[in-house]
């Protein structure tokens, strides 16, 4: 992707001094600027949307110069979008790893968590199950409710855990966050963890 880049900043340098008419230069510099944005469009829109959306801008800018016959303008607009797409390129990369390093994170906690969660969850449930009297506030509609909803929670986890398997971290963590805050819900239903402090 940087070789990309850097071959597009000389192609539109050359084009620009070969002395070509305002709108061919207009259309080489345009040429060259969708290029270098296409070539981080990928990464960047999901790592760095907000400064991927103003190089876009700038470009679409330049498009309308270029309609409106005014090629310098245009040109002007455009001209330094390659440099500013090998600056994109570097920012969502370093973007992308601090995510990557966030969601390892995540994952490490959640698979020494979780488990244990969804254990005591299940334990708790089997218990009423076969309890004669259920606790103040707590219907046998109620807890069939909550059990339902716990095999949600477990499917979650399971499905995290497999797209874990399958080189999915990312995905993972998400599944297992859904599968963490179902079960903390449920868990502070059943009074096994205290109700999280209201802001």
């Amino acid at each position: 992707m940087v070789r990309t880049l850097a071959l597009v900043g000389l192609v539109l340098a050359g084009a620009l001094a070969a002395g070509c008419s305002q709108k061919d230069s207009a259309q080489t510099a345009i040429d060259a600027g969708e290029t270098a944005l296409a070539a981080v469009h990928e990464e960047a829109q999901k790592y760095t949307p907000g400064q991927y959306a103003e190089l876009k801008a700038e470009l679409d800018t330049a498009r309308t110069y270029f309609h409106e016959e005014k090629y310098l303008r245009a040109i002007d607009e455009v001209k330094d979008i390659p440099a500013k797409a090998r600056v994109l390129s570097a920012a969502a990369t370093a973007a992308r790893e601090t995510l990557a390093a966030s969601i390892a994170v995540d994952w490490t906690r959640l698979q020494a968590e979780l488990p244990d969660r969804l254990a005591a969850l299940d334990g708790r449930l089997a218990e009423l199950g076969k309890a004669r009297l259920l606790p103040t506030g707590l219907s046998r509609e109620t807890l069939a409710r909550i059990g339902a909803e716990a095999g949600v929670a477990r499917r979650a986890w399971d499905e995290a855990s497999a797209a874990y398997q399958a080189g999915s971290l990312e995905g993972a963590v998400a599944r297992a966050l859904e599968s963490e805050s179902l079960a903390g819900e449920l868990m502070v239903e059943l009074g096994l963890i205290p109700a999280p402090a209201a802001d």
